[in-house]
C-alpha cells in the first residue's frame, strides 16, 4: 500500500516504526478524535491568552492583589458562620456566573473580606477562560483627571474604557469611594461625583447592560435577543444603593446594581464592621 502526501510517496514502515497500525479499521475515527483534542487544547490556550491579554490592563489602586477561595479562612473569622456562607455564596455565585448573565454586588465596611471574596470568583472564573478586568474607581476617578494633562493617561483611560465596556466580567471595587464620606453624599444639595465620571460609568453601564452597539446590530441582524446584563459585573461597595444613586445617578445604578437578594453579599456583622440594615 502506497500513502501519498503533497506529491511525495511515504513508505508505510514509517507508521510501523512509530506504533501507527495501519490496517486499523478505527485509524480513521482515532485519527479524528486526536485533531478534536487538539482543537480543544488550542482554543483552551487561545482563550487563556485573551483572557490574561484583558487582565493585564487592570486599573489597581496600590498593586496587583491575588486572593482564591482556598485562602477564605472562616474559622479565623470572629463570626465564622457568617463567614462559612459568605465564603459559600461567592463560590455559588461564580459557577452561576460561567454560563449566567447577572451582577453581583458585595456590601459592608472596608476591611472586611470584600475585595478577596471577589477576587476569589475572578480567578475561578479566569480559570473557565472569561475574560476578566479588576477596576478600582478610586485609581479610576484619578486617571480620568490625569488625562486632561497627560497624553498618554488619556490614551490609557481609553484602552481601559474599551476593555471595561466588553470583558465578560468586571470588578469594580470600591464603588462610591471617590463620592465622597457618608455625610456628604446624604447631605443637602450633594450633586454626585465629578460629571465627567458619572457620564463614563453610564457609558460602560450602559453597553454592560445592553449590549455594545456592535453587539446590538448583529443581535438585531439574526433576529436574537440579547439576555441582559450582556456582561456581568461584580461590584464591591461600602456604600448602600441609595447612596450610590446619589453619587453616580439611577440610570447607571440600575444597570450595575442587582436587586437579587440572591446576589447580593452583605457583609453585616463582620469584625468590627458597623452594622447597616440593607445594603
Amino acid at each position: 500500500m502506497t500513502f501519498k502526501r503533497v506529491g511525495f510517496d511515504i513508505d508505510p514502515k514509517l507508521f510501523e516504526q512509530a506504533g501507527v497500525d495501519i490496517h486499523d479499521p478505527n485509524l480513521r475515527a482515532r485519527a479524528e478524535e486526536r485533531n478534536k483534542q487538539m482543537n480543544k487544547r488550542f482554543n483552551r490556550e487561545l482563550k487563556q491568552k485573551q483572557s490574561n491579554a484583558v487582565w493585564s490592563k487592570s486599573l489597581w489602586a496600590s498593586g496587583e492583589i491575588k486572593f482564591t477561595l482556598n485562602e477564605w479562612k472562616p474559622e479565623e473569622r470572629s463570626n465564622p458562620v457568617k463567614a462559612k456562607n459568605l465564603g459559600n455564596k461567592a463560590f455559588k455565585l461564580a459557577k452561576e456566573m460561567v454560563n449566567g448573565h447577572l451582577n453581583v454586588i458585595m456590601s459592608g465596611d472596608a476591611g472586611v473580606g470584600k475585595t478577596s471574596l471577589a477576587l476569589a470568583m475572578i480567578n475561578m472564573l479566569r480559570e473557565t477562560g472569561k475574560t476578566a478586568l479588576f477596576v478600582s474607581t478610586v485609581a479610576l476617578n484619578e486617571l480620568v483627571s490625569e488625562q486632561y494633562e497627560y497624553s498618554d493617561r488619556k490614551k490609557r483611560l481609553q484602552e481601559l474604557v474599551r476593555a471595561m465596556k466588553t470583558c465578560d466580567v468586571l470588578l469594580l471595587d470600591d464603588l462610591g469611594a471617590d463620592g465622597g464620606s457618608a455625610e456628604k453624599v446624604r447631605g443637602y444639595g450633594y450633586t454626585g461625583t465629578r460629571k465627567d465620571l458619572q457620564a463614563l460609568l453610564f457609558d460602560i453601564a450602559n453597553n454592560r447592560y445592553e449590549g455594545t452597539e456592535k453587539e446590538r446590530r448583529a443581535a438585531d441582524k439574526n433576529h436574537i435577543k440579547l439576555i441582559k446584563p450582556v456582561h456581568q459585573t461584580i461590584i464591591t461597595t461600602n456604600n448602600l444603593t441609595d447612596e450610590l444613586i446619589r453619587i453616580y445617578g439611577e440610570r447607571t445604578i440600575s444597570r450595575l446594581v442587582t436587586r437579587d437578594p440572591n446576589h447580593r453579599l452583605a457583609f453585616n456583622d463582620m469584625e468590627d464592621m458597623r452594622i447597616k440594615e440593607g445594603i
